[in-house]
């Protein structure tokens, strides 16, 4: 793309607004301005008396007594965790490797990246222990770059500082694990604070990191703030690193808030925490004000009216609501609670996303950025289950629970008090069909499978190439996926940072083997997608259908001049039908990509058909097309080959795993019909019988019944595609 085409996107989209701040950042950092601000130093030059207010005890021993004594309200008492309750300590957790094999692992100086790996080696925290790669330890934080073939994965690089080992450490004598935790979480402490002096190293380059650390470091203190490992030069120490890091978030917070996402959130989290547990600061009071001002009017611009977020991903909106239960939790205990506004849109942010999740596992699809963040990782369910956000955020915002009883309560204990995890449950109500116009999410729900569909006319920078994307769910199977995201930068293999975030990841429809956007960096491409959503409801007879109908007009534009419509339709009995018109004239080559569920298949290329068997029974997908049938029905798995990447997921950042990809080509002139028929533990096959100037007639025979489902005449301009659905 060039520099004036570039230069037009970014303000059409992006805003002056923005432009004018990044330009001014980018003045700063060439004048020298943000290297002065943050000279690298020694902790010991940070000195009490040179932070904290006149009166304020300075040597080890009187500040650690101040610091008792002052009774500062937090989520537990000083040195008192919470009781953890019987049913949860002894619940089957899913997450692996268990707490206790983390905690060994701490022991040898290891710790678990994503909360799903254990570090091959000891740590060092300027390398990736899984490819050896390794970060800059000695520059000024901001003359490193985010992204250097030698350095790799940034995300990776962070990833043991979030310090999720602190937390496993404060939950140690909770959960009567019997280790000396406050001396590890000490040695642990200590390991960092030397190998990263204030402001120096790559690990001090994102506010948001600094904030998330901060968090985690200063619930273990809490935790193990009793043990004589925890001596008043200690406190000194910690000291010195929740000034630093409030210092490197309130002179850099501009960036975060110009980049419109969960940064600003974070950082203005990390701001609320020190300025909470440290008011003696000189800084405090004009850092709580930041805070505060930023998280209040981020949340607001960030979250739309139907409680979806800009970010159009499901775990940066988890990250979007740990941050606020963080930050709202700290303003109930310092007796100035947010507007009742934030908590009416946070309640809506959970319930958004419990319409979103597969009530039998918690798991949600994996659509959107997920770069494995997970900011209160303080309980044994796995990372893919969400019900432990959506159980604190329900609490947080109505004091009651959303959810029956279970391990994610453990959340309800650590933010509140252990008696929130006995408190009242709130009214059973299930998730139901749903449609957020706002955020462009729309579910539909039959007893036993439910899809989302994603259609969206962006107003806000999307992260991945997805429009009319479509996930499908069957017993808690996440039968049609989205691939997720793998990792935000790997040197060697740029294929396939290129493959995740594009179209062909996703269960859409590639016209012409093209892209009609292009990256210009490595998080921003231009044009955004453009999807409508024309239509959504059921019908009225008892077993009604159910459906979905939108356009993407991505394709609209020369050299394609093509429009795709997009129709879902529940129709009952575990059957599902989706049919993608591909309006336009001329001839053109159309792939149609449907990424299942990892499981033994068979094609069947007399019915045009490939049918799994799942763990919950057969799952067969058909597809048929009209005026013209696929020309070619594969099932493409695990391909890696430069030329061609596909059946490739990534369930968890940083890792891949085939999955089987099934590819139905068309070359033909259009307007052209492709339907899709899915059967959830049925065989299903269909093809049109008859057409006339109005509709087409298909047959949809289900194992030994027939039925007919009544469509409109492709065409432009047409009214809703869906007409009827009968048995014969």
């Amino acid at each position: 793309m060039n520099p004036a085409t570039r230069a037009y996107y970014i303000l059409r989209y992006l805003g002056p607004r923005f432009a004018i701040r990044r330009a001014k950042l980018g003045l700063q950092k060439a004048l020298g301005v943000t290297r002065r601000k943050f000279h690298t130093r020694t902790w010991e030059s940070i000195s009490l008396q040179d932070v904290v207010r006149s009166g304020t005890p300075i040597s080890a021993e009187a500040f650690a007594s101040f610091k008792r004594e002052q009774s500062i309200p937090f989520l537990f008492p000083l040195g008192s965790p919470p009781v953890i309750p019987l049913f949860i300590r002894q619940a089957q957790g899913e997450r692996q490797p268990s707490l206790q094999e983390r905690l060994r692992l701490l022991e040898e100086d290891r710790c678990v990246y994503f909360l799903r790996h254990p570090s091959p080696r000891k740590i060092d925290w300027y390398v990736n222990p899984f490819d050896g790669l390794r970060g800059n330890s000695d520059a000024v934080w901001c003359d490193i770059p985010d992204f250097l073939p030698t350095q790799g994965d940034p995300r990776t690089l962070w990833e043991p500082s979030r310090a999720a080992w602190a937390l496993d450490l404060a939950r140690a004598k909770p959960h009567g694990q019997s280790m000396d935790a406050a001396t590890f979480f000490w040695r642990w402490v200590d390991s960092w604070m030397a190998a990263c002096p204030p402001f120096r190293g790559f690990q001090w380059k994102c506010g948001q990191e600094s904030s998330v650390r901060l968090l985690a470091l200063a619930i273990g203190l809490w935790s193990l703030a009793d043990d004589r490992a925890t001596t008043p030069d200690r406190w000194v120490q910690f000291a010195r690193l929740a000034w630093a890091t409030g210092y490197r978030v309130s002179q850099h917070i501009g960036y975060a808030i110009s980049q419109r996402n969960n940064h600003a959130l974070s950082e203005a989290c990390g701001l609320l925490l020190i300025s909470h547990l440290f008011p003696e600061f000189r800084e405090s009071k004009r850092w709580k004000a930041i805070g505060r001002k930023v998280f209040a009017e981020g949340l607001m611009q960030q979250t739309y009216a139907d409680g979806t977020y800009l970010q159009h991903s499901m775990n940066y909106h988890r990250v979007m609501l740990h941050a606020s239960l963080t930050a709202m939790r700290l303003a109930e205990l310092s007796n100035s609670p947010f507007d009742r506004e934030i908590y009416d849109r946070v309640s809506l942010c959970g319930e958004y996303l419990f319409q979103m999740m597969d009530e039998t596992t918690g798991r949600v699809p994996n659509y959107g950025n997920n770069d494995g963040a997970c900011l209160l990782p303080w309980n044994e369910c796995d990372f893919t289950d969400f019900r432990p956000v959506v159980q604190a955020t329900h609490y947080l915002t109505h004091r009651e629970r959303r959810l029956p009883p279970g391990p994610w309560d453990e959340d309800l204990c650590w933010l509140f008090d252990s008696e929130a995890s006995s408190s009242s449950q709130s009214e059973s109500r299930p998730a139901v069909s749903s449609a957020f116009g706002s955020g462009g999410y729309y579910t539909l729900r039959t007893p036993d499978s439910w899809c989302m569909v994603r259609c969206h006319d962006y107003s806000d920078r999307p992260g991945q190439y997805d429009p009319l994307h479509l996930d499908l769910w069957w017993r808690g199977l996440n039968v049609l996926q989205d691939c997720g995201t793998w990792r935000y930068y790997d040197p060697t293999r740029p294929e396939l940072e290129s493959y995740f975030k594009s179209g062909i990841a996703h269960n859409t429809i590639e016209v012409d083997g093209a892209s009609p956007v292009q990256w210009v960096s490595r998080f921003l491409f231009f044009p955004w997608p453009r999807c409508v959503a024309s239509s959504f409801g059921k019908t009225t007879e008892p077993a009604g259908v159910q459906w979905f109908e939108g356009q993407r007009h991505d394709y609209a534009r020369r050299p394609w001049r093509v429009v795709h419509r997009r129709t879902v339709l529940a129709l009952g009995s575990g059957v599902w039908a989706i049919i993608d018109d591909l309006l336009g004239r001329h001839e053109h080559s159309l792939t149609l990509h449907w990424h299942c569920t990892d499981a033994p298949y068979q094609i069947d290329p007399s019915s045009l058909s490939v049918v799994f068997t799942t763990s919950e029974g057969r799952l067969c997908v058909c597809v048929a097309g009209a005026p013209f049938m696929p020309t070619v029905l594969d099932v493409v798995r695990g391909s890696e080959e430069l030329a061609k990447v596909q059946g490739l997921a990534a369930p968890y950042y940083g890792e891949r795993s085939a999955v089987p990809t099934i590819e139905a080509r068309f070359r033909c002139a259009l307007p052209q019909r492709i339907v899709t028929l899915i059967g959830c533990g049925v065989t299903v096959s269909c093809r049109m019988i008859e057409h006339n100037e109005q509709t087409e007639l298909w047959t949809v025979d289900i194992e030994s019944r027939r039925c007919h489902l009544d469509l409109e005449r492709l065409a432009f301009g047409s009214r809703r595609v869906f007409r009827g659905w009968a048995s014969s």
